[in-house]
């Protein structure tokens, strides 16, 4: 398979700190990965690198073979962030926001290609003209995912997106991820959920004190097998 991106050796130091060391990893196209580890394991030290936001200390990741953080507009085009609570203007519509959206990017929103975005990534007709300000996490998150398959974005990383949701949106989601799968689109997860790895993820790599630890395929695996990987490695 196609790796989409790949981080080697990645390091980040704040001072006397190594807040991520020595990681490398890679994402299949049409693949989701899972960063899984505690609050201060790296993990978002490891996505602000990726975003460009961090300049590396050592170490280097690169998007469709172009470097992070050297080619910070070129891999931005090609990729979208979702944190755990999507902000969106709530006196905008589902549409307002998208077109906003494609403004900051410079793009222009052709209105036939949001609707069939937004009807692919799973949000009723009734609610694309209705503010944001009412819609819950998973309906939000639906508008960005939206976004990304209309930007045509190669790898989308994601920030705990299954905190908050009921079972039922939470069921709906695992849904739309199969469905940027089939788009051949890589899907980076970052979580300290044992459960949302477990039923989001190809693969699972934990992280844990700045290092990544341990890597494995989250195939034929059961959630308890994967928690204790976890403790193996956490404890």
């Amino acid at each position: 398979m196609t790796a989409m991106l790949i981080a080697q050796q990645l390091s980040k130091r704040f001072h006397d700190h190594a807040a991520v060391q020595d990681v490398s990893f890679h994402v299949d196209a049409g693949e989701v990965f899972c960063l899984l580890g505690a609050n201060g394991a790296g993990k978002t030290t490891t996505v602000n690198m990726l975003l460009g936001f961090l300049q590396p200390t050592s170490g280097t990741a690169k998007l469709l073979e172009y470097d992070t953080w050297k080619n910070q507009d070129i891999c931005r085009r090609h990729m979208m962030y979702i944190p755990e609570n999507v902000s969106l203007y709530g006196n905008f519509s589902a549409l307002e926001n998208m077109d906003y959206l494609a403004a900051l990017a410079g793009m222009k929103l052709e209105k036939k290609a949001a609707r069939s975005a937004l009807e692919a990534a799973g949000l009723s007709q009734e609610h694309w003209q209705k503010p944001v300000g009412g819609f819950s996490k998973g309906m939000r998150q639906k508008v960005v995912i939206a976004f990304a398959f209309l930007k045509q974005a190669k790898l989308i990383l994601m920030d705990e997106p299954t905190s908050g949701l009921d079972p039922s949106a939470c069921r709906n989601f695992i849904e739309i991820v199969q469905q940027i799968k089939q788009r051949n689109t890589s899907v980076l997860v970052v979580t300290h959920d044992l459960q949302c790895a477990h039923l989001l993820s190809d693969r699972i790599g934990i992280m844990s004190e700045g290092r990544l630890v341990r890597g494995f395929a989250n195939r034929g695996i059961g959630l308890d097998e994967i928690e204790n990987r976890y403790f193996e490695c956490c404890t």
